[in-house]
């Protein structure tokens, strides 16, 4: 008897601790979420410059997910300073955490050869 009481005493206490809230933000809360994945959209050119990349808009227009008020904006990455790299033209240029992603949307005149996404890790 004394083993079911202190049991269920037990029991109705974790079930009591944990439906009441809590302070303490869940390892899942909105404020711990973070995107995995964040477009700088259609650059008319992507340049690396070894410990950054030079992305050209051409124009303030349209691109504000981007570089907002600016047409040139700069994206620091790890890695020492080299000669410009041109990665062209891409359709889309995304930061997908551990490495970028080039979409060409051909296989035709982009640096990543035979394939119209590539991509480089960081």
């Amino acid at each position: 008897m004394q083993f079911t009481t202190t049991f269920l005493t037990l029991a109705a206490v974790a079930l009591g601790v944990t439906a009441l809230p809590s302070s303490e933000p869940e390892p899942y809360a909105e404020s711990d979420i973070t995107k995995r994945e964040t477009s700088y959209g259609n650059p008319d050119l992507v340049v690396d410059q070894g410990d950054r990349w030079k992305l050209n808009f051409g124009s303030t227009n349209g691109h504000n997910n981007a570089c907002p008020g600016h047409y040139i904006c700069y994206i620091g990455k790890s890695g020492s300073r080299h000669g410009d790299q041109s990665w062209g033209n891409p359709d889309d240029f995304v930061d997908e955490g551990n490495r970028w992603r080039f979409n060409y949307g051909s296989a035709h005149g982009n640096p990543c050869g035979d394939h119209y996404i590539c991509y480089y890790n960081k």
